[in-house]
């Protein structure tokens, strides 16, 4: 097993990766590595498209169930909870930053943020609210549907959406493969920034190598994870 920081007992900050595999069907099946991420750490995940990220992501997030093996945070093995077990695990734990922007588009972006947190199970909270998406500088957004929005703003509304219930891990799916250097720079910071306040870890998944001098720890998922390659 690989080891991400430090080694402690389990608690909810800390996931634990065994003996994971996916199989869409005879012919298109992954083997994902073992690995442990300690609270407050962060990981990059590096991969050529087609190498299985987006899956080994959503496995992450419970959004499918593996072949073979187990997916701890804390002590909560994920792949044992049923449908609403784990719709409400996720909603109070996991943030993801999918590649397309997941908004309610009759909904405004205050309401979309006020939608998760009550399928997170959180109270609802305006000035929490109002403090994220201050911290990424759209809190004059907060009144206007986010289809409107500028393509960098439902990027910041993502990352809003993702931290908003104060989850303790954060999963990114390429959240930089479309931008140019310097909002590639910028967004990696805001992810960072969100994360820490929350002393969550960040998971990012991509094929953009301009990321590896950002992380000081991350993996390579390749070939030989793979028994046949589909669009991952």
């Amino acid at each position: 097993m690989k080891y991400i920081g430090l080694s402690h007992p389990l608690h909810i900050g800390m996931l634990t990766i065994q003996s994971l595999s996916f199989e869409y069907d005879l012919y298109n099946c992954f083997e994902f590595p073992d690995l442990q991420v300690s609270e407050g750490q962060n990981l990059l995940v590096l991969g050529e498209s087609g190498i299985g990220k987006t899956t080994f992501l959503h496995l992450i997030a419970g959004l499918l169930k593996p072949k073979t093996g187990k997916i701890f945070i804390g002590d909560t093995d994920i792949t044992r909870l049923d449908g609403k077990q784990l719709d409400a695990f996720r909603g109070s734990t996991i943030g993801i930053v999918f590649q397309r922007p997941h908004f309610i588009h009759s909904l405004t972006l205050g309401e979309n943020l006020s939608i998760i947190r009550c399928v997170g199970k959180k109270q609802p909270d305006t000035q929490k609210i109002k403090d994220v998406l201050e911290g990424l500088g759209i809190l004059s957004k907060i009144n206007i549907r986010p289809h409107l929005l500028s393509q960098g703003e439902q990027q910041r509304a993502s990352i809003a959406m993702a931290v908003i219930n104060e989850p303790k891990f954060i999963l990114a799916d390429e959240p930089t493969s479309a931008l140019d250097d310097k909002n590639c720079i910028k967004v990696i910071e805001l992810l960072k920034a969100q994360t820490q306040r929350n002393n969550a870890s960040l998971i990012i998944i991509t094929h953009d190598q301009r990321l590896k001098s950002e992380f000081s720890h991350s993996i390579v998922l390749s070939a030989k994870n793979l028994t046949s390659v589909i669009n991952g």
